[in-house]
């Protein structure tokens, strides 16, 4: 029968609001909330208003966290915005070189202890992938400006050592301190007494914070900022200390400061004008005049309208009901009505807004958007400009992450690492430009920097050469004649 639920439909019902029950109250988990789960680690979108954006920016240091979900929220909205975004982390090639820095002579890098390390740090990079990582750390610092992850290295049956980077929940985390190669940050242990969070799925040192949280022996009295990195054990409520030593590591884009402000955070006000702009010649108001009467009658006032207020009003709310959000009523029935609606005289008006908001935010704007052309020495200047901005402030805190970790693995021999590189080729020629330039003169720099200026990773460079050397590809093809030939 229509409107009633059959037997089966009532049982189900009440099966999954006993299964909902269980996983929200005993510890069950169900895919639905590790997938909520999932989400709500780094997103956190809220949408502006352009009073809303100027409000937040003006009191930027208390208004982190709406500034970073106005930037995710306009990210997912606003495709200029977007490519405007992706045009910085784009830009970055993540090109790396590792060089011994404690290895001195010709018997110190012939030695055994020395392949050992160096055939370490190779498989470190391996495995961790920083490529890879780094670009992802590189998306959240634009959204976020300050993106919080843990260190994650897990023996995988027979298949070794793995390391990664786990993005932690963004919220449940709080900038608290610094040290020589980047920022720390402090934790709030209530994440885990949501429903649906598995405590195994993090760091087996989260147990121990866990304990000293909710155990029996709180160890409040010993919360200091200054507490060294191997002694970071501070609690203060449910906020635990965390370190490096343990994985912690923070990456921030704008690291001068600890005021978490997207660097794009400016720009939505600019990009939001853009919707609006183009949404103008949509709105209309429809307006007319009330009829008085023309003549006085007994009981009547002077300039007294023909029909009773409380029945225009009732008109009013009927007409704005039927012709919608668009178009504005200012009063009905009326007489002479009239329809005005805004009158675009620039035809290029939207076209004009979107060049200039692309200008705004990037250094390459006709990249992102344009209707001209750029000349070759704008495009350089500007790539070079937004590069630069980027890298001298990434680039370093990845170098820091893999000198800390990569050189807890190796015995004797310690490596600096150095990121450099961009993705537009006129860059990768000057590079490559350079190092033939210091070769011809006999300063012929290690395998590494050559790797770096053709855009591979080092040790796949190298095994490069080595197999072409020993598969017999090198006797396929020869040297192209020049001046030294």
């Amino acid at each position: 029968m229509a409107g009633y639920l059959s037997k089966e439909e009532v049982k189900d019902i009440i099966d999954f609001s006993q299964a909902l029950y269980i996983a929200e109250n005993s510890g069950y988990y169900t895919p639905w909330m590790s997938n909520q789960l999932l989400k709500n680690l780094n997103t956190n979108p809220r949408i502006p208003s352009i009073d809303d954006i100027k409000e937040a920016l003006s009191t930027y240091k208390s208004n982190e966290k709406n500034l970073q979900g106005y930037v995710e929220f306009m990210n997912n909205f606003d495709m200029i915005f977007k490519r405007t975004l992706l045009s910085y982390v784009n830009m970055l090639a993540f090109d790396y070189q590792y060089i011994c820095t404690n290895a001195y002579t010709q018997s110190d890098l012939m030695s055994d202890a020395y392949i050992e390390d160096l055939k370490r740090i190779e498989t470190f990079c391996d495995k961790f992938k920083p490529k890879e990582q780094f670009r992802r750390v590189t998306y959240e610092c634009m959204v976020n400006d300050t993106y919080f992850t843990w260190f994650r290295k897990t023996k995988w049956r027979n298949k070794g050592m793995k390391f990664a980077l786990q993005v932690m929940p963004q919220d449940y985390c709080l900038l608290t301190g610094y040290w020589e190669k980047g920022m720390l940050f402090d934790y709030d242990m209530n994440y885990f007494l949501q429903p649906g969070v598995d405590i195994d799925g993090f760091d087996p040192v989260f147990r121990e914070y866990y304990n000293r949280v909710f155990g029996d022996n709180p160890q409040w009295m010993n919360y200091r900022p200054t507490n060294p990195l191997n002694k970071r054990t501070g609690q203060f409520a449910y906020w635990v200390q965390t370190s490096p030593e343990d994985g912690a590591w923070v990456f921030k884009m704008q690291n001068s400061n600890f005021v978490s402000t997207p660097f794009l955070a400016p720009y939505v006000k600019d990009t939001l004008r853009d919707s609006e702009i183009e949404t103008l010649p949509a709105y209309g108001i429809l307006a007319g005049s009330l009829k008085t009467y023309d003549t006085l009658q007994r009981g009547d006032k002077p300039n007294q309208f023909v029909i009773n207020p409380t029945v225009v009003s009732t008109f009013i709310g009927k007409a704005k009901n039927s012709l919608g959000e668009l178009v504005k009523v200012a009063a009905m029935p009326t007489e002479d009505n009239k329809f005005f609606q805004f009158s675009d005289s620039n035809s290029d008006m939207y076209k004009d807004q979107l060049t200039t908001a692309s200008g705004v935010g990037s250094g390459i704007s006709r990249v992102i958007y344009t209707s001209d052309r750029m000349s070759n020495a704008e495009m350089e200047a500007g790539i070079t400009d937004q590069f630069n901005t980027m890298a001298q402030s990434l680039y370093p805190q990845f170098a820091n992450f893999m000198e800390f970790f990569a050189n807890k693995l190796t015995k004797k021999y310690k490596f600096k690492f150095i990121f450099e590189g961009c993705t537009y080729n006129f860059m990768r020629e000057k590079k490559f430009d350079q190092l033939v330039k210091l070769a011809s003169q006999g300063m012929t720099l290690d395998y590494p920097a050559w790797a770096s200026a053709i855009g591979m990773e080092p040790q796949d460079f190298l095994r490069s050469i080595r197999a072409s050397k020993n598969n017999g590809w090198s006797e396929n093809w020869q040297l192209p004649m020049n001046a030294n030939t």
